[in-house]
Protein backbone atom coordinates (compact mmCIF):
# COMPACT_ATOMS: atom_id res chain seq x y z
CA UNK A 1 0.00 0.00 0.00
CA UNK A 2 1.53 3.52 -0.80
CA UNK A 3 2.07 6.06 1.24
CA UNK A 4 -0.58 8.27 -0.19
CA UNK A 5 -3.33 5.80 0.12
CA UNK A 6 -2.22 5.13 3.85
CA UNK A 7 -2.62 8.90 4.66
CA UNK A 8 -5.67 9.24 2.96
CA UNK A 9 -7.53 5.95 4.71
CA UNK A 10 -6.09 7.57 8.16
CA UNK A 11 -7.39 11.38 7.57
CA UNK A 12 -10.69 9.13 6.46
CA UNK A 13 -10.50 7.41 10.12
CA UNK A 14 -10.03 10.58 11.46
CA UNK A 15 -13.13 12.46 9.75
CA UNK A 16 -15.05 9.50 10.72
CA UNK A 17 -14.17 9.59 14.41
CA UNK A 18 -15.07 13.18 14.37
CA UNK A 19 -18.88 12.22 12.44
CA UNK A 20 -18.72 9.99 15.19
CA UNK A 21 -18.13 12.27 18.57
CA UNK A 22 -20.75 15.32 16.51
CA UNK A 23 -23.48 12.45 16.44
CA UNK A 24 -23.01 11.54 19.80
CA UNK A 25 -23.56 14.77 21.19
CA UNK A 26 -26.88 15.36 18.05
CA UNK A 27 -28.49 11.90 18.97
CA UNK A 28 -30.92 11.26 22.01
CA UNK A 29 -30.91 9.09 24.22
CA UNK A 30 -31.48 5.31 23.44
CA UNK A 31 -34.46 3.36 24.75
CA UNK A 32 -32.06 1.78 27.24
CA UNK A 33 -30.48 4.22 28.59
CA UNK A 34 -32.35 5.92 31.07
CA UNK A 35 -32.32 2.22 33.01
CA UNK A 36 -28.57 2.33 32.81
CA UNK A 37 -28.79 6.05 34.22
CA UNK A 38 -30.39 4.98 37.18
CA UNK A 39 -28.68 1.60 37.57
CA UNK A 40 -25.37 3.68 37.88
CA UNK A 41 -27.20 6.06 40.39
CA UNK A 42 -28.12 3.37 42.78
CA UNK A 43 -24.83 1.47 42.79
CA UNK A 44 -23.03 4.47 42.88
CA UNK A 45 -25.08 5.95 45.92
CA UNK A 46 -24.37 1.86 47.79
CA UNK A 47 -20.55 2.65 47.28
CA UNK A 48 -21.07 6.36 48.30
CA UNK A 49 -22.68 5.37 51.14
CA UNK A 50 -20.52 2.16 52.56
CA UNK A 51 -23.93 0.17 51.57
CA UNK A 52 -26.01 2.18 53.66
CA UNK A 53 -27.80 2.66 50.63
CA UNK A 54 -30.27 0.44 50.46
CA UNK A 55 -32.85 2.14 47.49
CA UNK A 56 -31.82 -0.47 44.98
CA UNK A 57 -34.47 -3.01 44.08
CA UNK A 58 -36.13 -1.67 41.09
CA UNK A 59 -36.84 -3.29 37.22
CA UNK A 60 -34.37 -6.28 36.78
CA UNK A 61 -31.49 -4.93 37.95
CA UNK A 62 -30.57 -7.43 40.12
CA UNK A 63 -29.13 -9.44 37.26
CA UNK A 64 -26.70 -6.56 36.02
CA UNK A 65 -23.35 -6.22 37.76
CA UNK A 66 -23.69 -2.39 36.70
CA UNK A 67 -20.27 -1.71 36.44
CA UNK A 68 -19.84 0.37 33.48
CA UNK A 69 -23.56 2.24 34.25
CA UNK A 70 -21.69 2.97 38.11
CA UNK A 71 -18.18 4.55 35.82
CA UNK A 72 -20.74 6.17 33.74
CA UNK A 73 -22.61 7.93 36.67
CA UNK A 74 -19.89 8.51 38.18
CA UNK A 75 -17.86 10.59 36.00
CA UNK A 76 -21.02 12.49 35.35
CA UNK A 77 -20.84 13.43 39.20
CA UNK A 78 -17.57 14.76 38.16
CA UNK A 79 -19.15 17.17 36.21
CA UNK A 80 -21.86 17.84 38.45
CA UNK A 81 -19.68 19.02 41.01
CA UNK A 82 -18.20 21.46 38.52
CA UNK A 83 -21.53 22.79 36.79
CA UNK A 84 -24.48 21.42 38.78
CA UNK A 85 -27.18 23.23 35.98
CA UNK A 86 -25.05 21.92 32.92
CA UNK A 87 -25.06 17.88 34.17
CA UNK A 88 -28.92 18.49 35.32
CA UNK A 89 -29.82 19.73 32.11
CA UNK A 90 -27.57 17.53 29.76
CA UNK A 91 -27.89 14.12 31.29
CA UNK A 92 -27.71 12.37 27.51
CA UNK A 93 -24.63 14.39 26.51
CA UNK A 94 -22.97 13.30 29.87
CA UNK A 95 -24.05 9.68 29.11
CA UNK A 96 -23.37 9.74 25.44
CA UNK A 97 -19.09 11.20 26.10
CA UNK A 98 -18.68 8.45 28.21
CA UNK A 99 -20.24 6.08 25.45
CA UNK A 100 -17.90 7.80 22.53
CA UNK A 101 -14.85 7.82 24.64
CA UNK A 102 -14.60 4.29 25.04
CA UNK A 103 -16.50 3.40 21.87
CA UNK A 104 -12.93 5.34 20.33
CA UNK A 105 -10.76 3.84 22.94
CA UNK A 106 -12.18 0.63 21.33
CA UNK A 107 -10.98 1.36 17.86
CA UNK A 108 -7.43 2.35 19.11
CA UNK A 109 -7.39 -1.34 20.86
CA UNK A 110 -8.84 -2.81 17.41
CA UNK A 111 -5.84 -0.69 15.30
CA UNK A 112 -2.90 -1.68 17.82
CA UNK A 113 -4.75 -5.66 18.13
CA UNK A 114 -4.71 -5.75 14.39
CA UNK A 115 -1.17 -3.98 14.10
CA UNK A 116 0.48 -6.73 16.74
CA UNK A 117 -1.21 -10.16 15.04
CA UNK A 118 -0.59 -8.94 11.22
CA UNK A 119 0.67 -5.26 10.25
CA UNK A 120 -0.24 -1.70 9.97
CA UNK A 121 -1.76 -1.48 6.48
CA UNK A 122 -4.35 -4.18 7.97
CA UNK A 123 -4.30 -2.46 11.24
CA UNK A 124 -5.69 0.93 9.32
CA UNK A 125 -8.07 -0.76 6.85
CA UNK A 126 -9.55 -2.76 9.49
CA UNK A 127 -10.07 0.53 11.83
CA UNK A 128 -11.88 1.99 8.61
CA UNK A 129 -14.06 -0.82 7.29
CA UNK A 130 -15.45 -1.11 11.21
CA UNK A 131 -16.07 2.42 11.19
CA UNK A 132 -17.54 2.37 8.31
CA UNK A 133 -20.09 -0.28 9.10
CA UNK A 134 -23.44 1.38 10.29
CA UNK A 135 -24.31 -0.53 12.77
CA UNK A 136 -21.33 -0.29 14.81
CA UNK A 137 -21.24 3.44 13.91
CA UNK A 138 -24.77 3.80 14.94
CA UNK A 139 -24.18 2.99 18.09
CA UNK A 140 -21.02 4.31 19.40
CA UNK A 141 -22.49 7.44 21.04
CA UNK A 142 -25.53 5.70 22.67
CA UNK A 143 -24.83 1.91 23.63
CA UNK A 144 -23.51 1.38 26.99
CA UNK A 145 -23.89 -2.21 27.24
CA UNK A 146 -23.21 -4.04 23.73
CA UNK A 147 -20.11 -1.86 22.20
CA UNK A 148 -18.85 -1.39 26.06
CA UNK A 149 -18.38 -4.98 25.64
CA UNK A 150 -16.46 -5.07 22.30
CA UNK A 151 -13.96 -2.70 24.22
CA UNK A 152 -13.32 -5.39 26.83
CA UNK A 153 -13.23 -8.05 24.46
CA UNK A 154 -10.34 -6.08 22.50
CA UNK A 155 -8.70 -5.12 24.76
CA UNK A 156 -8.45 -8.49 26.46
CA UNK A 157 -7.44 -9.86 23.33
CA UNK A 158 -4.37 -7.38 22.61
CA UNK A 159 -2.74 -7.97 26.32
CA UNK A 160 -3.50 -12.10 26.07
CA UNK A 161 -1.43 -12.32 22.94
CA UNK A 162 1.21 -10.26 24.32
CA UNK A 163 0.75 -12.50 27.43
CA UNK A 164 0.44 -16.09 25.10
CA UNK A 165 3.14 -15.27 22.79
CA UNK A 166 5.67 -12.60 24.66
CA UNK A 167 8.11 -13.71 27.49
CA UNK A 168 8.97 -10.38 29.19
CA UNK A 169 6.07 -7.92 31.11
CA UNK A 170 4.29 -11.41 31.77
CA UNK A 171 2.75 -10.06 34.97
CA UNK A 172 1.82 -6.80 33.46
CA UNK A 173 -0.25 -8.71 30.53
CA UNK A 174 -1.45 -10.70 32.88
CA UNK A 175 -3.04 -7.90 35.07
CA UNK A 176 -3.94 -6.16 32.32
CA UNK A 177 -6.10 -8.88 30.58
CA UNK A 178 -7.62 -9.85 33.70
CA UNK A 179 -8.77 -6.20 34.28
CA UNK A 180 -10.46 -6.22 31.09
CA UNK A 181 -11.99 -9.63 31.63
CA UNK A 182 -13.28 -8.08 34.91
CA UNK A 183 -14.49 -4.97 33.20
CA UNK A 184 -16.53 -6.78 30.51
CA UNK A 185 -18.13 -9.50 33.12
CA UNK A 186 -18.63 -6.17 35.26
CA UNK A 187 -21.08 -5.02 31.97
CA UNK A 188 -22.52 -8.85 31.62
CA UNK A 189 -21.93 -12.07 32.86
CA UNK A 190 -22.49 -13.61 29.69
CA UNK A 191 -18.55 -12.17 28.36
CA UNK A 192 -17.01 -15.37 29.50
CA UNK A 193 -18.57 -16.55 26.82
CA UNK A 194 -17.50 -14.15 24.27
CA UNK A 195 -13.74 -14.41 25.33
CA UNK A 196 -14.19 -18.27 25.51
CA UNK A 197 -12.56 -18.95 21.83
CA UNK A 198 -9.84 -16.58 22.34
CA UNK A 199 -8.69 -18.27 25.78
CA UNK A 200 -8.90 -21.45 24.48
CA UNK A 201 -6.94 -20.64 21.36
CA UNK A 202 -4.10 -19.11 23.32
CA UNK A 203 -4.43 -21.99 25.87
CA UNK A 204 -3.35 -24.35 22.99
CA UNK A 205 -0.83 -22.11 21.84
CA UNK A 206 0.76 -21.76 25.38
CA UNK A 207 0.40 -25.73 25.58
CA UNK A 208 2.45 -26.14 22.28
CA UNK A 209 4.91 -23.89 23.07
CA UNK A 210 5.73 -25.29 26.59
CA UNK A 211 4.84 -29.21 25.44
CA UNK A 212 8.80 -29.83 26.71
CA UNK A 213 8.10 -27.84 30.14
CA UNK A 214 4.46 -28.97 30.67
CA UNK A 215 5.13 -29.00 34.64
CA UNK A 216 6.26 -25.60 34.77
CA UNK A 217 2.55 -24.29 32.23
CA UNK A 218 0.42 -26.31 34.85
CA UNK A 219 2.19 -24.40 37.80
CA UNK A 220 2.42 -21.16 35.86
CA UNK A 221 -1.52 -21.36 34.56
CA UNK A 222 -3.00 -22.57 38.21
CA UNK A 223 -1.55 -19.58 39.96
CA UNK A 224 -2.51 -17.06 37.15
CA UNK A 225 -5.91 -18.43 36.99
CA UNK A 226 -6.34 -17.82 40.65
CA UNK A 227 -5.07 -13.96 39.99
CA UNK A 228 -7.62 -13.62 37.40
CA UNK A 229 -10.82 -15.05 39.23
CA UNK A 230 -9.66 -12.43 42.30
CA UNK A 231 -9.20 -9.52 39.75
CA UNK A 232 -12.52 -10.78 37.95
CA UNK A 233 -14.54 -11.01 40.67
CA UNK A 234 -13.88 -8.01 42.29
CA UNK A 235 -14.83 -6.08 39.38
CA UNK A 236 -17.97 -7.67 38.84
CA UNK A 237 -19.14 -7.88 42.67
CA UNK A 238 -17.64 -4.06 42.78
CA UNK A 239 -21.07 -2.05 41.35
CA UNK A 240 -23.39 -5.17 42.22
CA UNK A 241 -25.21 -4.41 45.66
CA UNK A 242 -27.67 -7.06 45.01
CA UNK A 243 -24.66 -9.52 45.02
CA UNK A 244 -23.01 -7.75 47.90
CA UNK A 245 -26.15 -8.52 49.94
CA UNK A 246 -26.57 -12.14 49.14
CA UNK A 247 -22.73 -12.86 50.17
CA UNK A 248 -23.49 -11.02 53.72
CA UNK A 249 -26.73 -13.07 53.96
CA UNK A 250 -25.37 -16.43 53.07
CA UNK A 251 -27.26 -16.38 49.89
CA UNK A 252 -24.32 -16.39 47.38
CA UNK A 253 -25.33 -19.95 45.69
CA UNK A 254 -28.81 -19.59 45.46
CA UNK A 255 -28.57 -15.89 43.87
CA UNK A 256 -25.88 -17.23 41.21
CA UNK A 257 -28.29 -19.52 40.04
CA UNK A 258 -30.85 -17.50 39.71
CA UNK A 259 -28.51 -15.45 37.45
CA UNK A 260 -27.05 -18.46 35.71
CA UNK A 261 -31.17 -19.20 35.29
CA UNK A 262 -32.27 -15.67 34.30
CA UNK A 263 -29.09 -15.42 31.72
CA UNK A 264 -29.91 -18.87 30.23
CA UNK A 265 -34.04 -18.16 29.64
CA UNK A 266 -33.28 -14.02 28.92
CA UNK A 267 -37.78 -13.32 28.62
CA UNK A 268 -37.50 -8.95 29.75
CA UNK A 269 -37.09 -7.99 25.98
CA UNK A 270 -39.18 -7.52 23.12
CA UNK A 271 -41.95 -10.28 22.50
CA UNK A 272 -41.71 -9.64 18.65
CA UNK A 273 -39.51 -8.79 15.61
CA UNK A 274 -39.77 -7.45 12.22
CA UNK A 275 -37.33 -9.11 9.47
CA UNK A 276 -37.41 -7.85 5.94
CA UNK A 277 -41.93 -7.77 6.73
CA UNK A 278 -42.15 -10.77 8.63
CA UNK A 279 -42.90 -11.25 12.51
CA UNK A 280 -41.41 -13.53 14.12
CA UNK A 281 -41.90 -14.75 18.30
CA UNK A 282 -38.39 -13.48 19.64
CA UNK A 283 -38.54 -16.87 21.82
CA UNK A 284 -38.55 -18.62 18.40
CA UNK A 285 -36.52 -16.46 16.39
CA UNK A 286 -35.94 -17.83 12.87
CA UNK A 287 -32.48 -19.64 12.02
CA UNK A 288 -32.23 -17.63 8.63
CA UNK A 289 -32.26 -14.39 11.19
CA UNK A 290 -28.51 -13.62 10.28
CA UNK A 291 -29.14 -15.03 6.58
CA UNK A 292 -31.59 -11.79 6.34
CA UNK A 293 -29.12 -9.31 7.82
CA UNK A 294 -26.29 -10.39 5.16
CA UNK A 295 -28.49 -10.00 2.77
CA UNK A 296 -30.51 -6.89 3.16
CA UNK A 297 -28.71 -4.37 5.85
CA UNK A 298 -25.08 -4.68 6.00
CA UNK A 299 -23.60 -2.57 2.67
CA UNK A 300 -22.75 -5.00 -0.18
CA UNK A 301 -19.42 -4.29 -0.62
CA UNK A 302 -18.76 -5.47 2.96
CA UNK A 303 -19.75 -8.46 2.51
CA UNK A 304 -18.57 -8.80 -1.30
CA UNK A 305 -14.70 -8.06 0.27
CA UNK A 306 -15.14 -10.85 3.14
CA UNK A 307 -16.18 -13.84 0.57
CA UNK A 308 -13.41 -12.35 -1.73
CA UNK A 309 -10.83 -12.62 1.25
CA UNK A 310 -12.23 -16.06 1.71
CA UNK A 311 -11.66 -17.38 -1.41
CA UNK A 312 -8.29 -15.74 -2.03
CA UNK A 313 -7.29 -17.55 1.14
CA UNK A 314 -8.69 -21.00 -0.15
CA UNK A 315 -6.54 -20.22 -3.03
CA UNK A 316 -3.66 -19.17 -1.49
CA UNK A 317 -2.97 -15.93 -3.42
CA UNK A 318 -2.93 -13.68 -0.06
CA UNK A 319 0.79 -12.57 -0.02
CA UNK A 320 0.63 -12.97 4.04
CA UNK A 321 0.95 -16.44 4.27
CA UNK A 322 4.63 -15.86 3.53
CA UNK A 323 4.69 -12.17 5.42
CA UNK A 324 3.43 -13.16 8.63
CA UNK A 325 4.19 -15.71 10.55
CA UNK A 326 2.00 -18.31 11.02
CA UNK A 327 -0.76 -16.24 9.71
CA UNK A 328 -3.29 -19.75 8.51
CA UNK A 329 -3.23 -20.29 12.56
CA UNK A 330 -4.24 -16.37 13.16
CA UNK A 331 -6.84 -15.98 10.30
CA UNK A 332 -8.45 -18.88 11.98
CA UNK A 333 -8.41 -17.90 15.15
CA UNK A 334 -10.06 -14.81 14.12
CA UNK A 335 -12.61 -16.70 12.50
CA UNK A 336 -13.59 -18.69 15.57
CA UNK A 337 -14.01 -15.56 17.50
CA UNK A 338 -16.21 -13.76 14.97
CA UNK A 339 -18.23 -16.91 14.26
CA UNK A 340 -17.89 -18.73 17.91
CA UNK A 341 -21.08 -16.47 18.92
CA UNK A 342 -23.18 -16.30 16.34
CA UNK A 343 -23.08 -20.16 16.11
CA UNK A 344 -23.81 -20.61 19.75
CA UNK A 345 -26.52 -18.56 19.69
CA UNK A 346 -28.23 -20.40 16.62
CA UNK A 347 -27.29 -23.47 17.97
CA UNK A 348 -29.01 -22.62 21.22
CA UNK A 349 -31.60 -20.55 19.96
CA UNK A 350 -31.17 -17.96 21.87
CA UNK A 351 -33.26 -14.60 21.62
CA UNK A 352 -32.36 -12.01 19.10
CA UNK A 353 -33.70 -8.76 18.79
CA UNK A 354 -32.87 -4.92 17.30
CA UNK A 355 -31.17 -6.53 14.16
CA UNK A 356 -27.42 -6.41 14.88
CA UNK A 357 -27.09 -4.73 17.91
CA UNK A 358 -26.60 -7.91 19.98
CA UNK A 359 -23.37 -8.46 18.03
CA UNK A 360 -21.87 -5.85 17.84
CA UNK A 361 -18.68 -6.88 19.07
CA UNK A 362 -18.48 -8.95 16.09
CA UNK A 363 -18.03 -6.60 13.42
CA UNK A 364 -14.62 -5.50 13.91
CA UNK A 365 -13.59 -9.38 13.46
CA UNK A 366 -15.49 -9.62 10.37
CA UNK A 367 -13.80 -5.72 8.88
CA UNK A 368 -10.48 -7.33 9.93
CA UNK A 369 -11.23 -10.27 7.61
CA UNK A 370 -12.17 -8.02 4.56
CA UNK A 371 -9.25 -6.24 4.80
CA UNK A 372 -7.30 -8.62 3.43
CA UNK A 373 -8.81 -8.76 0.49
CA UNK A 374 -8.22 -5.05 0.09
CA UNK A 375 -4.79 -4.98 0.65
CA UNK A 376 -4.77 -7.45 -1.81
CA UNK A 377 -6.38 -5.46 -4.46
CA UNK A 378 -3.91 -2.27 -3.53
CA UNK A 379 -1.17 -4.69 -3.64
CA UNK A 380 -2.18 -6.09 -7.27
CA UNK A 381 -3.68 -3.19 -8.58
CA UNK A 382 -0.76 -2.25 -10.84
CA UNK A 383 -0.29 -5.53 -12.11
CA UNK A 384 -3.76 -7.00 -12.62
CA UNK A 385 -6.41 -6.17 -14.76
CA UNK A 386 -9.11 -8.89 -12.19
CA UNK A 387 -8.09 -6.54 -9.16
CA UNK A 388 -8.62 -3.23 -11.25
CA UNK A 389 -12.38 -4.07 -12.25
CA UNK A 390 -12.83 -5.48 -8.76
CA UNK A 391 -11.51 -2.74 -6.84
CA UNK A 392 -13.81 -0.44 -9.53
CA UNK A 393 -16.35 -2.36 -8.59
CA UNK A 394 -16.20 -1.83 -4.47
CA UNK A 395 -15.49 1.76 -5.07
CA UNK A 396 -19.02 1.76 -6.98
CA UNK A 397 -20.40 0.01 -4.25
CA UNK A 398 -18.78 2.02 -1.41
CA UNK A 399 -19.70 5.26 -2.96
CA UNK A 400 -23.64 4.11 -3.09
CA UNK A 401 -23.33 3.18 0.68
CA UNK A 402 -21.73 5.82 1.74
CA UNK A 403 -24.11 8.39 0.19
CA UNK A 404 -26.82 6.19 2.48
CA UNK A 405 -24.79 6.57 5.65
CA UNK A 406 -24.21 10.11 5.41
CA UNK A 407 -28.26 11.02 4.69
CA UNK A 408 -29.00 8.86 7.95
CA UNK A 409 -26.37 10.83 9.88
CA UNK A 410 -27.15 10.57 13.26
CA UNK A 411 -29.21 7.16 13.02
CA UNK A 412 -27.09 4.93 11.10
CA UNK A 413 -28.06 2.22 12.92
CA UNK A 414 -31.12 2.17 10.77
CA UNK A 415 -29.10 1.27 7.47
CA UNK A 416 -30.64 -0.94 4.89
CA UNK A 417 -28.68 -1.94 2.09
CA UNK A 418 -29.27 -1.79 -2.03
CA UNK A 419 -31.81 -4.45 -1.62
CA UNK A 420 -34.25 -1.62 -1.45
CA UNK A 421 -33.30 0.63 -4.24
CA UNK A 422 -35.49 3.05 -2.76
CA UNK A 423 -34.45 3.56 1.05
CA UNK A 424 -38.33 4.14 1.98
CA UNK A 425 -39.62 0.94 0.19
CA UNK A 426 -38.09 -0.47 3.80
CA UNK A 427 -40.29 1.54 5.58
CA UNK A 428 -42.85 -1.34 6.48
CA UNK A 429 -40.16 -4.40 6.41
CA UNK A 430 -37.93 -3.32 9.27
CA UNK A 431 -38.11 -1.71 12.41
CA UNK A 432 -35.68 1.08 12.18
CA UNK A 433 -35.61 3.21 15.22
CA UNK A 434 -36.15 0.45 17.64
CA UNK A 435 -34.48 2.43 20.28
CA UNK A 436 -36.38 5.67 20.06
CA UNK A 437 -33.20 7.86 20.11
CA UNK A 438 -35.04 10.36 16.94
CA UNK A 439 -37.59 10.99 20.18
CA UNK A 440 -35.23 13.93 21.14
CA UNK A 441 -35.18 15.38 17.82
CA UNK A 442 -38.89 15.22 17.38
CA UNK A 443 -39.40 16.71 21.15
CA UNK A 444 -37.48 19.77 19.74
CA UNK A 445 -39.73 19.70 16.54
CA UNK A 446 -42.88 20.02 18.59
CA UNK A 447 -41.25 22.70 20.69
CA UNK A 448 -40.36 24.41 17.46
CA UNK A 449 -43.81 23.96 16.29
CA UNK A 450 -46.38 24.57 18.56
CA UNK A 451 -46.54 27.46 20.88
CA UNK A 452 -46.95 26.97 24.65
CA UNK A 453 -50.59 27.17 25.09
CA UNK A 454 -51.12 24.94 22.79
CA UNK A 455 -48.52 22.35 24.28
CA UNK A 456 -50.70 22.39 27.54
CA UNK A 457 -53.19 20.83 25.81
CA UNK A 458 -52.04 17.95 24.71
CA UNK A 459 -52.50 14.42 25.99
CA UNK A 460 -49.55 11.98 25.00
CA UNK A 461 -49.59 8.44 25.07
CA UNK A 462 -46.92 6.44 23.09
CA UNK A 463 -46.05 3.37 21.84
CA UNK A 464 -42.37 2.82 22.97
CA UNK A 465 -39.38 3.97 25.35
CA UNK A 466 -41.27 5.64 27.92
CA UNK A 467 -39.17 6.83 30.15
CA UNK A 468 -36.40 8.24 27.63
CA UNK A 469 -39.71 10.34 26.06
CA UNK A 470 -40.86 11.24 29.25
CA UNK A 471 -37.15 13.05 29.51
CA UNK A 472 -37.43 15.13 26.66
CA UNK A 473 -41.06 16.11 26.83
CA UNK A 474 -40.42 16.96 30.61
CA UNK A 475 -37.17 19.08 29.91
CA UNK A 476 -38.27 20.85 26.73
CA UNK A 477 -41.87 21.38 26.88
CA UNK A 478 -42.67 20.92 30.92
CA UNK A 479 -44.99 17.85 30.41
CA UNK A 480 -45.06 15.57 33.35
CA UNK A 481 -47.36 12.66 32.17
CA UNK A 482 -47.99 10.15 29.86
CA UNK A 483 -51.61 8.93 29.43
CA UNK A 484 -50.74 4.71 29.86
CA UNK A 485 -52.75 1.67 30.79
CA UNK A 486 -56.30 2.56 31.60
CA UNK A 487 -56.17 6.42 30.69
CA UNK A 488 -55.00 5.54 27.36
CA UNK A 489 -58.31 6.53 25.46
CA UNK A 490 -57.94 10.17 26.83
CA UNK A 491 -54.94 10.51 25.28
CA UNK A 492 -55.19 13.12 22.11
CA UNK A 493 -51.87 12.26 20.72
CA UNK A 494 -49.60 9.30 20.32
CA UNK A 495 -45.50 9.17 19.87
CA UNK A 496 -44.26 6.31 18.17
CA UNK A 497 -41.26 4.70 16.43
CA UNK A 498 -42.52 1.77 14.10
CA UNK A 499 -41.66 -1.07 17.17
CA UNK A 500 -43.38 -4.00 16.79
CA UNK A 501 -46.00 -4.80 19.34
CA UNK A 502 -48.81 -7.31 19.86
CA UNK A 503 -52.26 -5.52 19.43
CA UNK A 504 -54.34 -7.46 22.55
CA UNK A 505 -56.67 -4.25 22.87
CA UNK A 506 -57.79 -4.72 19.00
CA UNK A 507 -61.67 -4.69 19.15
CA UNK A 508 -61.34 -7.41 16.87
CA UNK A 509 -60.01 -9.55 19.54
CA UNK A 510 -61.42 -7.89 22.80
CA UNK A 511 -64.73 -5.80 21.63
CA UNK A 512 -65.94 -5.18 25.02
CA UNK A 513 -63.05 -4.96 27.70
CA UNK A 514 -60.25 -3.35 25.78
CA UNK A 515 -60.82 0.00 27.48
CA UNK A 516 -60.56 -1.57 30.89
CA UNK A 517 -57.32 -3.68 30.72
CA UNK A 518 -53.78 -2.17 31.28
CA UNK A 519 -51.81 -2.47 28.37
CA UNK A 520 -48.63 -2.19 29.83
CA UNK A 521 -49.75 -4.71 32.69
CA UNK A 522 -50.66 -7.52 30.02
CA UNK A 523 -47.34 -6.56 28.29
CA UNK A 524 -45.38 -7.56 30.86
CA UNK A 525 -46.24 -10.61 32.58
CA UNK A 526 -44.48 -13.66 31.77
CA UNK A 527 -42.97 -16.33 33.65
CA UNK A 528 -39.30 -16.99 34.18
CA UNK A 529 -39.53 -20.41 32.34
CA UNK A 530 -41.95 -19.39 29.11
CA UNK A 531 -43.39 -16.20 28.01
CA UNK A 532 -47.29 -16.38 28.37
CA UNK A 533 -49.00 -15.98 24.81
CA UNK A 534 -51.78 -13.86 24.46
CA UNK A 535 -54.71 -13.57 21.29
CA UNK A 536 -53.32 -10.70 19.01
CA UNK A 537 -52.46 -9.19 16.18
CA UNK A 538 -48.90 -8.59 15.39
CA UNK A 539 -48.23 -5.48 14.09
CA UNK A 540 -46.35 -2.15 14.92
CA UNK A 541 -46.74 1.23 16.03
CA UNK A 542 -47.36 2.86 13.14
CA UNK A 543 -50.21 1.09 11.87
CA UNK A 544 -51.69 0.23 15.47
CA UNK A 545 -52.57 3.96 15.95
CA UNK A 546 -54.20 5.81 13.24
CA UNK A 547 -54.44 9.39 12.78
CA UNK A 548 -52.23 12.05 11.13
CA UNK A 549 -48.87 12.75 11.52
CA UNK A 550 -48.51 16.32 12.37
CA UNK A 551 -44.68 16.31 13.72
CA UNK A 552 -41.88 13.38 11.96
CA UNK A 553 -38.56 12.69 12.26
CA UNK A 554 -37.41 11.52 8.64
CA UNK A 555 -34.59 10.18 7.23
CA UNK A 556 -33.83 9.28 3.26
CA UNK A 557 -37.81 9.15 2.95
CA UNK A 558 -38.08 6.65 5.82
CA UNK A 559 -40.27 8.07 9.33
CA UNK A 560 -38.50 7.33 12.38
CA UNK A 561 -40.86 8.73 14.35
CA UNK A 562 -43.91 10.46 14.74
CA UNK A 563 -46.07 12.27 16.33
CA UNK A 564 -49.32 11.76 15.43
CA UNK A 565 -52.79 13.32 16.09
CA UNK A 566 -54.88 10.04 17.53
CA UNK A 567 -57.88 9.47 15.66
CA UNK A 568 -59.56 6.17 17.83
Amino acid sequence: MSLTIKNFLTTFIAFLLLLAWWSSLTIGLSTDEYFHHINGLVRFEYLKTFGEFDEYQFRNNEFYPGLYDTLSYGLGQIVLLINKNFYSNNIDLMMHLVNIFFSSLSILGLYLFSKKIFNKNIAILTSLLTLLNPFFFGHMGMNSKDLIIFFSLIWFCYYFYLYCTEDKKIIKNLLLSSIFIGFGCGVRLTFLIVIFPAVICGLIFLFKKYESNLRYLTKRLLFHSLIAIVITSFFVILCWPHMIEEIRNGNFTKFFSLIVKNTINWNDGPKLGLINGEYYEVFNTPKEYFLNIIIYRLPFYFTLLIVASYFLFFIKKLNFRNQIKVFNQKFLVINIIGFFPILLTLILSVNIYDNLRLFLFVIPFFSLIAAFSIDHLFNTFRNSLKSKFFLIAIIVLFSLSFYRFILLTPYQYNYVNYSFLKYKDSNEKWEHDYWGSSYKELVLKIKNKYEKEEIKDFKITNCSGDRTLMYYLSKELGIKKLYRGTEELEATHVVLINRTTLDVFNPKIYPKINHLVDRKGVMELKDMEYVVRFPGIQTTCFKQYEGTNEVVVSRNGVVLSAFRKWVK
